[in-house]
């Protein structure tokens, strides 16, 4: 089926990545006024979920914006590659980039890698993920996880009128960023007595067709049991969604399910009603203001070694909320 939303945000990132795929005079050499520009270099967890689409599209409007940087954008293909990523921290150390803003894949695994960035003398900011510990980082550019989290289940909770079974599908081992909503989530759910888990400690992994697979095996030993669901972040929400829809039982009209982040599929959910609610971020926002706190340190101004970027949650109630579409839809805001 036609729909002009997906074609809208499949032409941005089209246009998105030209920019960034333009050629740029060589690393280092591109100069304004005669003078060389600052090198930043972005390092999503990944390149192929609509998320990252969107802060990318933010770090080429504060590359647009500041004359005296260029960035380069790149990272893993899928969100699983963390040997990927720690590679893509080693190159940028080697070719002696200025700065370095990086989404880590692993929050232990990633640390060794930012200090051997400071001990280079490359200033580290951190964004949507955080890492183990933060010591040396210039600022930490991110959504408030925790408080997502627990706004998720306070929403799941009222819509359960705070009774019923409920089922965690995890993302991913070491993402501090979704560990973290996981944990908000359970805090929020833990007043309500007659609230039960079915099952809390299964994870999808990094691909949406993995976690259909995990949904899919969740919904078969559980379905019928299943009053509300929460998943922490797009794939494992769209993947869950999915399965439901597929799932013979129209469980869509039975199960309360609240999820994390947007994307086509979530969207669509949401317009449908076979999704409830989802705590959006502001991705593009937060593309934005790592590489503008990057530039800005590098000028030698101050920076907060905290950034933070307020969520949203969006419902089936509250869609037309213009504050709400523009995050849902990132495409039709201007």
């Amino acid at each position: 089926m036609f729909d002009p939303r997906r074609c809208r945000l499949l032409l941005i990132v089209a246009l998105v990545l030209l920019v960034g795929c333009a050629p740029s005079g060589g690393a280092g050499t591109s100069s304004n006024g005669g003078g060389k520009k600052f090198r930043i270099a972005v390092i999503p967890k990944g390149t192929s979920h609509e998320f990252w689409y969107s802060v990318h599209a933010g770090a080429e409007q504060a590359d647009e914006e500041f004359d005296e940087i260029e960035i380069t954008w790149r990272g893993p293909q899928g969100e699983g590659d963390t040997s990927q990523q720690i590679e893509l921290v080693e190159n940028f150390i080697a070719d002696g980039y200025d700065g370095i803003c990086l989404a880590p894949l692993d929050a232990v695994a990633l640390r060794d890698k930012v200090d051997d960035a400071i001990a280079a003398g490359i200033p580290v900011i951190i964004f949507v993920s955080g890492l183990q510990n933060m010591d040396g980082v210039v600022s930490f550019v991110a959504t408030n996880n925790y408080r997502g989290g627990q706004r998720a289940g306070e929403y799941l909770a009222q819509l359960l009128d705070g009774k019923g079974n409920v089922v965690l599908m995890r993302y991913m081992l070491n993402s501090l960023s979704t560990e973290q909503r996981e944990a908000g989530f359970l805090d929020a759910m833990k007043p309500y007595k007659e609230i039960a888990f079915l099952s809390k400690d299964r994870y999808a992994g990094a691909d949406e067709a993995d976690a259909i697979q995990e949904a899919e095996h969740l919904l078969t030993n559980f379905g019928d049991e299943i009053d509300g669901i929460f998943c922490p972040n797009q794939s494992t929400a769209s993947g869950m969604l999915t399965a439901l829809k597929r799932d013979p039982r129209n469980l869509t009209e039975k199960i309360k399910f609240v999820g994390f982040d947007s994307g086509p599929n979530i969207a669509q959910g949401l317009e449908q009603g076979t999704i409830d609610a989802t705590v959006l971020q502001n991705p593009v926002l937060m593309g934005f203001d790592c590489v503008r706190l990057m530039y800005e340190h590098l000028k030698g101004q101050e920076v907060p070694t905290e950034h933070p970027v307020a969520e949203e949650l969006a419902t089936t109630e509250n869609l037309e909320d213009p504050k709400v579409r523009s995050l849902l839809y990132p495409d039709e805001a201007e």
